[in-house]
């Protein structure tokens, strides 16, 4: 067992022994202390067997751990200390012993105060997870600190006024006289430390604003369990003063109400942290609702039964608190539909009716491209039907679900528009158990609804996606094909009127050059018909790119393997290649001053090879935009393939490959 389980583990079985040592001393007291009693058996055991349960359970959880040792040392240790300390007062007197005992157990509570602390803001992971959480947690460790301080700077040992406050000042065997100056200033910093649980209680908050799903379940059971222990509790200081004395539910049983309404806490941190099956967060919707209710007829009795004991000069008997209590509960029920729905609210957000929630699957879903369908449908889906998770496929795009899924789905349907099947909803049991008859019927209205939505919208992604593939074809083509064609005409053109200036031109020269305006011409008429150069489409990769260099003004070698040339590709392949070679071209005769060009293609590996290099001035990549090639790129990258440029003052080389599928 690793160190720090083994001692979670001693500290839990040493307060363990604690308690159970303190509820002996307290059982045998003469007299009978029934409230200490009432507090042992209704807080530090229950918090403790709840963190050795947990520990158990889940022993790498460290809220399992930091309630452990906060309970140890914040209820256990201290318990069996003021047990000892009175006891011993009782038939003695005070002893030496007993001022160290003090010291140690303020130590030592201000060490618990610190887990229970990191215990409440950290929730329910027990981890800081930002800066803030991280220094948080820090200072719950430095908590014994200003203790330490304030005990030595006092000469009397600081108690807990509500403990020992009734027995004479202990003398602090710790004090220094030297830091006396400081005992005004630190006599109150007990009290003081404890408001470190405010800021856990704001840490808790901040936590659950950006928690996850999962996370703010369980950070609800415990903020529901200690509102109602809270709220539960105050209940005897509410209504005791207007009770009769000498009433059954006057004095010690009203404080026990309160003091067992702590045992909420315990129970909800383990439900938190265990998250059983057959609980969902309808049980804890229906649980505000008659634990609000339940106090607010509290309360609203208490005042109304002042007012008419004031009124009568008398106190109410308890049969006719008992009418009053059962007339505010029937008047009450309209509030109880209320509280309902506002818990129903905070638990599960509004629930759109049948119509509602079509029409917001309606809008929702109609998004221009389409974008996150499943996760809508699913979300409305969810809410509308009251389901703890829903799944949804719409192939090709992956599974969404919506909700923590287990268990198997208890309702499917399909999402079918015509006689073709878009997808699929895989429905959870609901809150409250199954799925409804009414909620299959809504979400069958909705799957309609969805059917309609997602062939819609996938019809127009198909349609703006093939407008745009077929708009940057056309980009890429004219770029790649017909503008390289007129940057070599514009080359041969310069070159001839040089030759008129000495007189070399011949007639020769003009018939290429009419030549080349025609085959422009012919290569763009090819690419208004939307098809390749026709000696790519006739004769192949390998042809085309002879037919190409043999147009231009600069010796070119292409150098292929020889099975290449019987090889044919699938048209986007054939097409990015050639454009591949007629854009290395271009920039060669733009950019290069080149006296020599090599086009090597090769078929190697699966994949078809590219290389266009020239014996230029090349240039430096890293301090030139390769704007030219962007289009080149994106084709490549379309077909899995990649393009690379590298580049001295020997030449320049471009490289391509694309992976490929030949067929002789």
């Amino acid at each position: 067992m690793p160190p720090v389980k083994r001692l979670t583990w001693t500290i839990g079985i040493s307060a363990a022994v604690a308690l159970m040592a303190a509820l002996f001393l307290t059982l045998v007291a003469r007299p009978f202390p029934g409230s200490t009693v009432l507090y042992l058996l209704t807080v530090p055991i229950p918090f403790l067997a709840a963190g050795l349960f947990l520990l158990w359970r889940h022993p790498d959880n460290r809220s399992a751990r930091l309630l452990v040792c906060g309970t140890a040392g914040a209820m256990a240790y201290s318990a069996l200390l003021e047990r000892v300390i009175k006891d011993g007062i009782a038939e003695s007197g005070a002893a030496p012993w007993m001022s160290w005992a003090l010291v140690v157990e303020a130590l030592v509570m201000m060490v618990g105060l610190g887990c229970l602390a990191r215990l409440i803001g950290l929730f329910p992971s027990g981890v800081a997870a930002t800066p803030g959480e991280q220094l948080f947690a820090r200072l719950t460790w430095l908590l014994p600190a200003p203790m330490a301080i304030g005990l030595l700077a006092n000469e009397e040992v600081l108690v807990e006024p509500v403990t020992y406050g009734y027995l004479d000042a202990f003398p602090n065997p710790v004090y220094l006289e030297a830091l006396g100056f400081l005992g005004p200033v630190t006599s109150p910093i007990r009290n003081l430390l404890g408001a470190i649980v405010l800021v856990a209680v704001g840490l808790l908050y901040r936590r659950y604003r950006r928690a996850k799903p999962a996370e703010r379940r369980q950070i609800r059971w415990v903020a529901f369990g200690s509102a109602a222990a809270l709220g539960i509790g105050m209940v005897p200081f509410i209504v005791a003063p207007v009770l009769d004395p000498n009433s059954l539910l006057h004095g010690q049983l009203l404080l026990s109400i309160g003091a067992f309404a702590l045992l909420l806490i315990p129970v909800t941190v383990v439900l938190a942290i265990e998250q059983p099956e057959w609980l969902s967060d309808r049980v804890i919707s229906k649980s505000f609702t008659y634990g609000a209710l339940s106090i607010g007829i509290f309360v609203i009795y208490a005042v109304i039964a002042a007012a008419l004991g004031l009124a009568a000069g008398a106190r109410l008997p308890l049969e006719i608190a008992i009418v009053v209590t059962a007339v505010l509960a029937f008047a009450f029920q309209p509030a109880r539909a209320r509280l309902q729905r506002i818990a129903d609210r905070w638990v599960f957000g509004d629930r759109p009716s049948p119509i509602e929630a079509v029409t917001e699957l309606d809008r929702t879903m109609d998004g221009p491209d389409g974008s996150h369908l499943g996760e809508r449908l699913a979300d409305t889906v969810r809410r509308a039907a009251r389901l703890r998770w829903v799944t949804v496929e719409l192939p090709p795009e992956p599974a969404v679900t919506v909700g923590e899924r287990s268990g198997e789905a208890a309702y499917i349907t399909h999402i079918v528009s015509g006689d073709e099947e878009l997808g699929v909803i895989h429905c959870g049991a609901g809150v409250s158990g199954g799925v409804r008859d009414q909620d299959i019927d809504l979400i069958d209205a909705l799957a309609g609804q969805a059917a309609l939505v997602v062939s819609n919208a996938r019809l127009a992604a198909r349609i703006v996606h093939a407008q745009e593939a077929e708009r940057r074809r056309l980009e890429r083509n004219i770029h790649d094909g017909a503008q390289q064609e007129l940057v070599a005409l514009v080359a041969k053109l310069g070159l001839a009127r040089a030759r008129v200036k000495t007189g070399n031109i011949d007639e020769a020269t003009l018939i290429e050059l009419q030549k080349d305006a025609g085959t422009i011409l012919k290569d763009l008429r090819e690419l208004a018909q939307g098809i390749h150069p026709s000696v790519l489409t006739d004769g192949g990769l390998v042809e085309a790119v002879e037919d190409r260099c043999s147009r231009l003004p600069v010796p070119v070698t292409v150098d292929s393997s020889p099975d290449l040339r019987s090889m044919r590709f699938k048209d986007d392949i054939e097409g990015a290649a050639y454009f591949f070679v007629t854009e290395g071209l271009a920039n060669v005769l733009k950019h290069a001053d080149a006296t020599r060009v090599r086009v090597e293609m090769a078929r190697s590996n699966g994949d078809l090879e590219l290389r266009v290099s020239d014996d230029g001035r090349g240039f430096e990549p890293g301090d030139t935009k390769l704007n030219g090639l962007a289009g080149l790129t994106d084709r490549f990258a379309a077909l899995a393939g990649t393009v690379s440029v590298t580049a001295d003052n020997r030449g320049t080389t471009l490289e391509g490959r694309i992976p490929i599928e030949a067929t002789t």
